[in-house]
């Protein structure tokens, strides 16, 4: 197959990469405050900060990237349904566009790009390529199926 960049959505890649970045931070979040909350009812008060940190911490390592990538290949497959040409291309970007705000987001709280970084990034990309060529393979069907 022959891709061509001239075929890229650029406001609609951008704008589905911002939308799984943020909603996978904000799952992050989420998912923090509910243990908040249980921790509020437990001991019906006031929770411990520092149980919530360390909670944060340790659960963030690997709920992040877990939320990253499932939710750049769930909008990857919504957003690209209305796209016409180079598909697959399109959720490379998406994917790629993603690994960029994780990587962004890393440096600003203070991390450092190591190999772990840089495999998340190639599998978000990959991520990205496979809901698009899932989505231009549905497409193909429904067009070869006879209604």
């Amino acid at each position: 197959m022959e891709y061509s960049f001239k075929n890229i959505r650029w406001v609609r890649v951008i704008n589905t990469a911002l939308i799984a970045f943020a909603f996978s931070y904000f799952s992050l979040l989420l998912t923090t405050t509910v243990y908040a909350f249980i921790l509020a009812f437990q001991i019906r008060g006031k929770p411990d900060q520092v149980a919530i940190s360390q909670f944060a911490e340790s659960v963030s390592k690997w709920l992040m990237p877990v939320f990253e990538i499932l939710l750049t290949f769930i909008s990857t497959l919504i957003s690209t349904r209305k796209i016409e040409k180079d598909i697959p291309l399109n959720g490379l970007v998406i994917g790629i566009f993603v690994g960029i705000f994780g990587v962004i987001l890393k440096m600003v709280y203070g991390g450092m790009v190591n190999y772990y970084t840089i495999a998340l990034f190639l599998i978000l990309g990959v991520c990205g390529y496979l809901s698009g060529f899932i989505t231009q393979r549905r497409k193909k069907r429904k067009l070869q199926s006879p209604a």
